[in-house]
């Protein structure tokens, strides 16, 4: 169990192992799609009441219409006003899903529209959910609808991000306010993903009773090469259950040795980069974190020094001898006193 409102560099380690071995021996990508968003659903709890953090896990990943099944082609379609769409078309597609309702632990039952169509860039950019997202990752919306496929392949090594909302309720990019964020109390909403070598964009999306900080969200940046990998195993070529070969790749899982160590070898390397880069960041903040308190230590001890100083004046103002005090009397000037003597 992990509590998120105490998460440590250790948790972090631990959950993205497991998350990088749902994809082995998983039949197709939505198969590890809902061992990893129920792994998570399950495993994030309150460490002081054992009581579920998440109100609800969901993966999604952009894929073109025309290689959609059936009912999220019809999904898709209802959306579009009985226009045609286009083959190549992405679609925001859900993928696996894990909650509090019943309904919520399958994408047959969890929502109405489990395909949104991407037609065009200016109706991405009116959808906020999702071009809030694709903006927090940082990323553009013509690259994730394939329109700058170069762009693409100079980014997707690099694309690892999270998506954030710290405060869910009455939050512009969080639509479902009446019928999700404010009957469950959802505080904050936290996403992360990146892009499959595919050309298609995954984002997994926690919906939080607890109310996480933006240094907290950042943590979860390591969990997007994770879950990559995973879904990196089936990638396109299977992606639903009920595909025509989903079926049989655990029992011919040799017929994919070759492409399978490809994706691990890319991926191994890719986790290697990550981590040679979050290792420099975590030296530069520990150098800031020193010198700032060397810094602090130099002013203390000016300050040490300053008031050792003002004590010894302090001293030699209080062991003045007797002889060598000097009296004001009204009238009649100053006088000198040294003890045995008579006044002059």
């Amino acid at each position: 169990m992990y509590d998120i409102t105490l998460f440590t560099p250790q948790d972090i380690a631990k959950c993205s192992l497991v998350l990088r071995q749902f994809g082995r021996n998983s039949a197709s990508m939505e198969a590890s799609s809902q061992k990893i968003v129920k792994y998570i659903y399950q495993h994030f709890c309150d460490s002081q009441t054992g009581e579920n953090s998440c109100v609800l896990v969901r993966l999604f990943k952009t894929h073109p219409y025309g290689e959609l099944e059936d009912s999220l082609q019809q999904s898709a379609r209802r959306l579009m006003n009985g226009k045609s769409p286009a083959a190549d078309m992405k679609c925001w597609t859900l993928l696996a899903t894990a909650g509090i309702e019943p309904q919520w632990n399958s994408r047959h039952t969890a929502v109405e529209n489990t395909a949104i169509p991407l037609v065009s860039t200016e109706v991405v950019a009116k959808i906020p959910a999702i071009s809030e997202t694709i903006r927090q990752f940082g990323l553009d919306i013509p690259t994730v609808l394939g329109i700058e496929g170069e762009r693409f392949l100079q980014l997707e090594p690099a694309v690892l991000n999270i998506f954030h909302v710290s405060e869910a309720k009455g939050s512009p990019f969080i639509p479902e306010q009446d019928s999700l964020i404010i009957p469950y109390k959802v505080k904050s909403v936290l996403a992360f993903g990146g892009l499959l070598r595919s050309g298609s964009l995954f984002t997994v999306v926690i919906f939080l009773k607890v109310k996480i900080p933006p240094s907290t969200a950042q943590l979860f940046k390591h969990f997007a090469l994770s879950v990559k990998t995973a879904l990196s195993l089936s990638d396109e070529k299977d992606v639903f259950n009920n595909s025509k070969t989903s079926a049989n790749i655990v029992q011919s899982h040799n017929a994919y040795e070759n492409q399978l160590l490809e994706h691990q070898v890319a991926s191994l390397i890719q986790l290697l980069d990550f981590s040679e880069q979050e290792m420099l960041r975590q030296a530069a903040r520990f150098e800031r974190i020193i010198d700032k308190l060397q810094r602090e230590l130099a002013d203390r001890k000016n300050k040490e020094q300053a008031l050792q100083a003002s004590q010894e004046s302090f001293k030699g103002i209080i062991n003045t001898p007797g002889d060598a005090i000097v009296r004001v009397e009204e009238n009649q000037g100053m006088h000198s006193f040294n003890q045995g003597e008579e006044q002059i």
